[in-house]
C-alpha cells in the first residue's frame, strides 16, 4: 500500500501527515492517547520522534475496538 495523505486531529492541533497501513507520519505536535485521522478516532500503540526533521512517527493500534459477540450456538455443518 503507499502513503496517503491525510488531515491529523491532535489534542488542539490540526496538520497533515501521511499515513501507509498502521504507520502515521506527522509533525511535531502534542498528542494524546488517539488521534483523528480523516474524521475516524484512533488509539495510539506507540511513537518517537526522528529529530532530524521533528516528526512523529506513530504506530496506530488498527484493531476494531468492537467485537463479535457470540450466541453459544455450533456453526452450521459442525458436530
Amino acid at each position: 500500500m503507499a502513503w496517503v495523505q491525510v488531515k491529523v486531529k491532535a489534542e488542539k492541533n490540526t496538520v497533515t501527515g501521511a499515513m501507509q497501513d498502521d504507520q502515521l507520519d506527522m509533525p511535531n505536535v502534542l498528542i494524546g492517547k488517539s488521534v483523528k485521522v480523516n474524521g475516524k478516532d484512533i488509539l495510539i500503540k506507540s511513537y518517537w520522534v526522528d529529530e532530524r526533521d521533528d516528526m512523529l512517527k506513530i504506530t496506530l493500534a488498527m484493531a476494531s475496538p468492537t467485537k463479535e459477540k457470540s450466541d453459544d450456538k455450533p456453526t452450521k455443518g459442525s458436530d
